[in-house]
């Protein structure tokens, strides 16, 4: 075969070869590619395992086990992009051949790594043993949380008003008027007759109340009733100070006793429904519906101990107390948000 023709037949072979990887790599790069669905993918997933972990956690203290967190605190997500080329050249076909072939791929591999910490020493101690400072929870009615929600799950008492517990450890009666407290404190807040303002003092919190100019009827009687059943008459110019504690030591402070988040857990346990044991007498914080087959319309389910445990959907009283027991417990974190979940995904 002439020289020439030599190079004819290379020549188009050797540039397919050279073009396909271009085609194989493209201009474009996988991170910002990937970023939107890596992004909301591990979002969600983190979003219903910590609501697992936390239901988890709950079932297992009824049983009578001690609550364990295993805390996410990095995700590394390393994306991969191998690619190939294979060339088949002949150099004198016969008639019938095709002259060669060129081929190739292209493998998109994602090698996760997660870091697990178990939540435990001091750390433990502040965010399931210590009680939670009333500061926050004041905070969290001053933002827009409803009173009624916020102090039955988390207060102990209000000024020497105590708050019922239904849990072994910690079972004590409620006092009657509790509910008259929280259920004046929550339409109070509705209306706007009455708005918390927290800061802090030195080495203390002081709340001021603003009073609407125009309450209602409805208004003056919740006012009149908090102020004289929690013993606030003594508050100078609607301020009185935040202590913590079971009991009042001064007319212009309010007294606030908080539970821990073992104390609220102890609590939701009594609300899981376990086969030949009925549920306490008195109303649950959550009710957890337990079943051998898997539930259909779950807010959060999991399986332990052979059975399905899980929140109904529709539920809507339940579901917002589990709600308020996450934002507590990330309240209790102290730390700094130095274990906060670290979510690293390199894919240049």
């Amino acid at each position: 075969m002439p020289m020439t023709g030599f190079r004819q037949c290379l020549a188009l072979p050797i540039t397919a070869a050279v073009a396909f990887p271009v085609l194989l790599t493209g201009c474009t790069s996988i991170g910002s590619e990937r970023m939107g669905i890596d992004r909301s993918d591990y979002a969600d997933r983190l979003r219903e395992t910590n609501k697992e972990e936390l239901l988890r956690n709950i079932v297992g203290m009824r049983y009578g086990d001690a609550p364990l967190f295993l805390e996410v605190t990095s995700v590394i997500s390393q994306y991969t992009r191998e690619g190939s080329v294979r060339s088949d050249l002949t150099i004198a076909p016969p008639p019938d051949d095709s002259g060669g072939s060129v081929g190739g791929s292209v493998v998109l591999r994602e090698t996760p790594t997660i870091t697990y910490t178990p939540l435990s020493g001091d750390r433990f101690a502040r965010s399931m043993l210590s009680p939670i400072p009333p500061a926050a929870l004041l905070g969290m009615v001053e933002a827009g949380w409803t009173p009624e929600v916020l102090m039955r799950v988390a207060a102990r008492s209000i000024n020497d008003v105590d708050n019922g517990s239904e849990a072994t450890l910690f079972a004590h009666p409620a006092d009657p008027d509790f509910e008259r407290v929280i259920g004046a404190m929550g339409r109070l807040h509705r209306s706007g007759a009455i708005a918390f303002h927290v800061e802090r003092d030195g080495e203390r919190f002081v709340a001021r109340a603003r009073l609407s100019p125009a309450p209602t009827a409805q208004d003056e009687s919740d006012m009149a009733f908090l102020i004289e059943r929690l013993g606030l008459a003594g508050g100078q110019q609607g301020q009185f100070a935040i202590v913590f504690g079971g009991s009042r030591n001064a007319p212009d402070q309010l007294s606030i006793g908080t539970r821990s988040m073992f104390e609220i857990f102890a609590e939701m346990a009594d609300g899981v429904e376990l086969p030949g044991d009925p549920l306490p007498a008195g109303p649950a914080l959550v009710r957890i519906q337990s079943a051998e087959s898997r539930p259909g319309n779950a807010h959060v389910a999991v399986r332990q101990r052979g059975r399905w445990f899980w929140i109904d959907a529709d539920d809507e009283k339940s579901k917002l107390a589990f709600l308020v027991a996450q934002v507590l417990l990330s309240l209790g974190d102290t730390s700094g948000g130095a274990n906060a979940p670290l979510v690293t995904i390199p894919t240049g």
